[in-house]
């Protein structure tokens, strides 16, 4: 009789689970559905404003591009907003690979520019602490720019031999 109740007992704990979160996924979908209520009125509202910004623009003689025109300094605001956001709209994203693309077809992509690396004069140059020696005959040889690295331009110069 014992071994009855407890099974009993678990029976109602899983019970009252389920019947908790069915509680919950009832409450997500009413809030889902209210947000599917907010997103439809917003898309309402988006068709109506693009109705009455053509209106406007065929009343007042003006195209969309001039509109756009007339707007960009805050159009390119929001755009550079977006653009120091964590995660910005997929709009920007998009932007942003379509520049680089035309970068690309236009030929102005931005160049990166390369610092020389610094020159030393043709001759043998000798290691004082390793009394190590390298020949440099056109380029600094990779150990001549390991020492510069490490020791500095101006140290590895005092050590050209005649």
């Amino acid at each position: 009789m014992c071994l009855h109740t407890v099974a009993e007992v678990k029976v109602s704990i899983l019970d009252n689970d389920i019947d908790k979160r069915i509680q919950q996924h009832q409450q997500k979908i009413v809030e889902l559905e209210q947000m599917k209520k907010e997103h439809e009125k917003k898309l309402k509202g988006l068709e109506a404003f693009g109705v009455e910004i053509k209106r406007l623009c065929e009343q007042n003689d003006l195209s969309e591009s001039e509109l756009y025109v007339s707007r960009s300094e805050q159009i390119e605001n929001w755009i550079l907003e977006m653009s120091r956001q964590e995660s910005p709209l997929p709009i920007y994203n998009s932007l942003r690979k379509h520049f680089e693309r035309a970068g690309v077809r236009s030929g102005k992509r931005e160049k990166k520019i390369v610092q020389p690396k610094p020159k030393l004069e043709v001759g043998t140059y000798r290691n004082p602490n390793t009394n190590e020696s390298v020949d440099k005959i056109k380029r600094n040889p990779r150990q001549l720019d390991q020492w510069i690295a490490e020791f500095g331009m101006d140290t590895v110069k005092t050590w050209k031999e005649s």
